[in-house]
Parts: structure tokens; C-alpha cells; sequence
């Protein structure tokens, strides 16, 4: 997908905010809370694969010819290029998390979810787009 630019739904998730922020949207607080759970758990998987493809950009064993190096650098870059995608997911669904926490009243939650995933966006060096 050179050149390609993906959708991570942040248009969506804004709408979804934007419908929390002015009230057209409320949970109770244990659905907001079971929602929270499932985005904590798709976090944990993308991370757990982040850190797979972390160490498929130092993988090693293609011998000391061009070929070898010059597939030793794609793979690196592809799975660099997986790293970044995770990041924007794992971003997104903390911004999810924080929403549903903010949609069930639960608000100091979702101000250290919101500070956890300023932190997150940093140290992955995305944009931070979307940033509520």
C-alpha cells in the first residue's frame, strides 16, 4: 500500500466523542466499564504482536550476499511498517476506551486513560492525530 494512506476511523471516533461531549450519548457506569475491559484486551493483543514484529525487524539469518541483505531490509521495513499500523490501532482503541468511560460518567478513568495514551502516542512516535 505504498502511498496508500489508511483510515483508522478517527472520523468516527470524533462523532462518537462529539455525541458523549454533548450528551446525546450515556452508559451506566458498569457497561462503560465492560466496554473499557474489551478495549484494555484488544490493547494487550496488539501489543503482544507489536512486540513480535519488533523482533522480525532484527531477524537475522539471510546470509551475507545482496539478496540476502536486501530481504533482511524488507522484511525489517515491513514489519516496521506493521509496528506503526499497530500503534494507530492501539491508539484508536484507547481513544475508544476513553470514550465509553467518559459516555459512563466515569471520568477520572477516562482522564489517566486519556494521559496514558498521550504517553503511548510519544513513545510509538505517532502523530497523535485525533488527540481529544
Amino acid at each position: 500500500m505504498p502511498g496508500q494512506k489508511l483510515d483508522f476511523g478517527q472520523a468516527q471516533i470524533q462523532v462518537f466523542n462529539s455525541a458523549v461531549s454533548s450528551g446525546q450519548i450515556r452508559y451506566d457506569a458498569s457497561a462503560a466499564r465492560q466496554a473499557a475491559q474489551l478495549y484494555d484486551r484488544a490493547v494487550e493483543t496488539l501489543k503482544s504482536i507489536r512486540d513480535k514484529l519488533r523482533d522480525a525487524e532484527n531477524a537475522q539469518g539471510f546470509g551475507g550476499f545482496q539478496t540476502g541483505k536486501e530481504l533482511q531490509s524488507g522484511f525489517a521495513k515491513k514489519a516496521q511498517d506493521g509496528g506503526e499500523t499497530l500503534a494507530h490501532l492501539i491508539d484508536g482503541a484507547l481513544q475508544l476506551k476513553e470514550v465509553y468511560l467518559r459516555a459512563g460518567g466515569l471520568i477520572q478513568e477516562a482522564d489517566k486513560t486519556s494521559a496514558d495514551r498521550i504517553n503511548q502516542a510519544q513513545s510509538y512516535g505517532i502523530s497523535g492525530e485525533g488527540l481529544a
